[in-house]
C-alpha cells in the first residue's frame, strides 16, 4: 500500500510516495544522504544537484554491474543444473550396479555355504602327522676348553649379567623362557 513520506536528503526536504515500509524508506534515505555528504566533502565546489546526479550515476552503474553478475550467476546455475542432472543419473546407475553386486554376493555366499556343508571331512589317515626321518648322526667335536675365571671376575660377571631369554622355534616366536 502506497504511503506518503516527508524525507530530508542533504538538507533538502522532499515528499515521496512509496510502497516500502517506513524502516526501508529511512534506511534508503540515510544511505543516499551519507553518500551525497561524502561527495560534497570531497568536492566542495559541487552543488547539491550535482551531488544528487553523481549519486544517481553511481547507483545506475552499480545496478548494471549487479545485473550482469546476476545474469552470469543464472547462466552458471543453468549449466550446473545440467551437470547436476548428469550426476544424479550417474549416482542412480551406480546404486543399481551396487544392488546387483550385493545380489551376486548373496548368491555366492549361499553357494559357498552349501559347498561347506556338503564338503567331505578328512579321513584320520589324512590328518595323521608324518614324522620326519632321522638324519644320520655326525660326530660332534668337543667344545674348546674355557679359560679358568678368577673368583673376583666370577662375582662381577654374575652381578653384571641378566638372565638371558631364549626364543623357542619359529612357530612359537612369542614364547620365551628364562635360563636362570
Amino acid at each position: 500500500m502506497k504511503q506518503k513520506y516527508a524525507i530530508t536528503v542533504a538538507d533538502m526536504e522532499l515528499n515521496i510516495i512509496s510502497d516500502a515500509s517506513p524502516d526501508e524508506v529511512e534506511n534508503i534515505v540515510s544511505i543516499l544522504d551519507r553518500r551525497m555528504r561524502d561527495i560534497n566533502l570531497k568536492s566542495p565546489r559541487c552543488t547539491k544537484n550535482e551531488a544528487a546526479i553523481l549519486c544517481a550515476l553511481s547507483y545506475c552503474s552499480e545496478r548494471i554491474a549487479m545485473q550482469e553478475a546476476f545474469k552470469k550467476v543464472e547462466k552458471d546455475a543453468f549449466r550446473f543444473a545440467g551437470e547436476n542432472e548428469k550426476l544424479k543419473q550417474t549416482i542412480e546407475s551406480m546404486q543399481l550396479e551396487m544392488d546387483n553386486l550385493r545380489k551376486d554376493a548373496a548368491v555366492m555366499r549361499s553357494i559357498l555355504d552349501r559347498a561347506s556343508i556338503t564338503a567331505v571331512a578328512p579321513t584320520p589317515a589324512e590328518t595323521e602327522v608324518k614324522k620326519p626321518e632321522a638324519a644320520p648322526e655326525e660326530p660332534v667335536a668337543p667344545a674348546p676348553a674355557e679359560a679358568p675365571v678368577a673368583p673376583a671376575e666370577e662375582d662381577s660377571q654374575k652381578k653384571n649379567t641378566k638372565p638371558q631369554k631364549n626364543r623357542v622355534g619359529t612357530m612359537f616366536d612369542l614364547l620365551t623362557f628364562s635360563d636362570v
